[in-house]
């Protein structure tokens, strides 16, 4: 991600509890200078110790406000949204961490409660950002215009939902591809209209499906 005219990049982790960087989500650092690696330098860690297992995946934003936003997962029913622009400028890191985004959608029966994987984008339709998070019990679009205060849009739950683990919108954000994580299942393609439009709050009927071999996974 780009501040200014300096250049950074975001490394997610993720240590087991019970070991010296359980806390540990991310370092920075900034790459401003490559391709000389001498000058690659480390500015920051993002830690959070309320809930061990550090950040599984991750997402820098460039907001439509300007700022530079990063998303991550947490072992929680929810994913965490920090101010990049603060965390590279030295500020208190109690203030890096500005909003959090529920998952409606849990995956509870397995103890599986955060987000696995997600995207965020602008919606040119509706003139808003937009968290498209997949919940492992389903998938749930967020509007982060906002990101202190997000707000649900809608969610895609039905039958077969189990593992919600990738969802990717085209571009326009009018269709989404979805993975779940389970043998036997196809990749699901949606028409995410009437969820953008605010007409409905859930989605449960694909518009299609693929798949290259009915035995395995896409």
């Amino acid at each position: 991600f780009k501040i200014g005219r300096r250049y950074f990049y975001a490394q997610s982790f993720q240590f087991q509890q019970g070991t010296p960087d359980a806390d540990l989500g991310a370092v920075i650092f900034d790459v401003t200078g490559l391709p000389d690696a001498s000058t690659v330098k480390e500015v920051a860690r993002i830690r959070y110790p309320q809930s061990l297992g550090g950040f599984h995946n991750s997402f820098a934003y460039k907001h439509s406000d300007g700022r530079a936003l990063y998303f991550a997962t947490v072992n929680a029913s929810k994913a965490l949204i920090y101010d990049l622009d603060k965390v590279v400028a030295g500020a208190d890191p109690s203030t890096w961490l500005i909003g959090e985004v529920p998952n409606p959608t849990p995956m509870k029966q397995t103890g599986a409660g955060g987000y696995h994987d997600f995207y965020v984008g602008f919606d040119p339709a509706t003139q808003q950002d937009k968290f498209y998070g997949a919940g492992l019990g389903g998938y749930s679009v967020f509007d982060v215009t906002k990101p202190e205060m997000p707000k649900q849009a809608f969610t895609i739950t039905s039958l077969g939902m189990d593992l919600a683990h990738t969802f990717t919108p085209s571009p326009d954000g009018r269709y989404a591809v979805t993975e779940t994580e389970y043998q036997y299942t196809p990749l699901r393609i949606w028409d995410l209209q009437d969820g953008q439009s605010g007409k409905t709050q859930n989605i449960d009927q694909p518009i299609s499906a693929w798949t290259s071999d009915w035995r395995t996974l896409a």
